[in-house]
């Protein structure tokens, strides 16, 4: 990744807390909104893997599209134009609060409650979840026209992200669901929402404060104009893989490994935990590492997997997989932490990023049961 060509002079600690709090906080609820509204649908629908993996789509589709609506924001409109957009969009979404399901209603029962759940989920939380959505990148683009000395790298917030999302999805089981009832954890999420709400509004004064002319420009980057169409396919891939295993590990653990409640939660959990990885600091050494180990441990357990797993006891099978799942998505996310761009194109990486774990998703739920056989396949 090329440097940019001038120097910052602000070196505040706390712009770094702010920013990466407000990722950190947007992360948590998005990742405690999702099992607390499963909690809400398990009476109408049950916990099937059908289920979960529609949620899944629904999720990853509207985080494709809020992707898009920060890549458009940040890149037709100036800063404080951005500001007040966005300003809007918050007001509106807080009309969804207190989060809960609809009055009255009911999924089909003579037809596929797909398309009944996708609209459902869109009606009680698609603003809010919008909302948190766009936070990532367009946080992650604010704070790198703010003219701070590691606006040129802005990546590392990512980590700061994903840790929310991995503090949320552990907490949520052991610690939150078992102490909080459910109309409980809808009025502490409208309140952490409205944290959040606070948090965008301080980064958006910051912005607002900042000249546009402190925006990086990176006069020595040979990207600085375009992205070749290989590089962009190239992101795809790298993001596609790992969806689709998540999601392929995921149903395979559940229906023919073990149905034990809050197993799904391991492979997400990896999944996660690689994204904190390899935006560190530590990703240079152990990416290297990752790519030289893989081979030694995803040959062997094909063949094997392929011979006789059922020689093995359920718990030594599921480490196996799980092992080979991480990985995978550990090579393939650090490829994409090391093939980052600068901070122009900062949102069109991440829009290639949700658009492919979009495609996974449809991939594992609408494509994959007619052309494969088996789950393990």
């Amino acid at each position: 990744m090329s440097q940019p060509s001038v120097d910052h002079s602000d070196r505040r600690l706390s712009l770094i807390i702010l920013f990466a709090g407000t990722l950190f906080v947007s992360a948590s609820l998005m990742f405690v909104l999702q099992p607390l509204f499963g909690k809400l649908l398990l009476p109408l629908l049950g916990g099937s893997p059908a289920v979960w993996n529609t949620c899944m789509v629904f999720y990853q589709s509207l985080l494709f599209i809020a992707y898009l609506y920060a890549h458009l924001l940040s890149t037709r409109f100036q800063q404080r134009r951005q500001v007040q957009i966005h300003t809007v969009i918050i007001l509106i979404s807080l009309l969804a609060l207190p989060v809960a399901l609809p009055e009255n209603i009911a999924p089909p029962t003579d037809s596929n409650p797909t398309f009944w759940l996708c609209w459902t989920l869109f009606l009680a939380i698609g603003l809010p979840f919008f909302v948190i959505s766009t936070t990532s990148p367009l946080i992650q683009k604010w704070f790198a026209n703010i003219g701070h000395h590691t606006s040129h790298d802005p990546y590392y917030l990512y980590a700061a992200s994903n840790a929310g999302s991995l503090l949320a999805l552990l907490s949520y089981p052991f610690l939150v669901e078992p102490a909080i009832g459910l109309a409980q954890q809808k009025t502490s999420w409208s309140f952490g929402y409205l944290i959040l709400c606070a948090l965008i509004a301080v980064c958006a004064r910051v912005l607002w404060k900042t000249r546009q002319a402190t925006a990086i420009i990176e006069t020595n980057s040979p990207e600085a104009s375009s992205l070749s169409l290989r590089r962009k396919y190239h992101w795809m891939a790298l993001a596609f893989v790992p969806s689709s295993l998540l999601l392929g590990l995921t149903n395979f653990i559940s229906t023919d490994i073990a149905s034990v409640p809050l197993l799904w939660i391991i492979p997400l959990t990896l999944y996660l935990l690689s994204f904190v990885i390899v935006f560190s600091k530590w990703s240079d050494a152990i990416h290297p590492l990752m790519v030289k180990c893989q081979p030694l441990v995803l040959i062997p357990f094909i063949a094997y997997a392929y011979i006789n797993p059922a020689d093995l006891p359920y718990w030594a099978y599921l480490i196996l997989h799980l092992l080979a799942f991480f990985f995978a998505v550990m090579v393939c996310h650090g490829e994409l932490a090391k093939n980052r761009p600068s901070t122009q194109h900062l949102t069109t990486f991440y829009l290639i990023m949700s658009f492919a774990g979009m495609l996974g998703g449809m991939f594992n739920t609408f494509v994959a049961p007619f052309i494969f056989n088996g789950i393990y396949e």
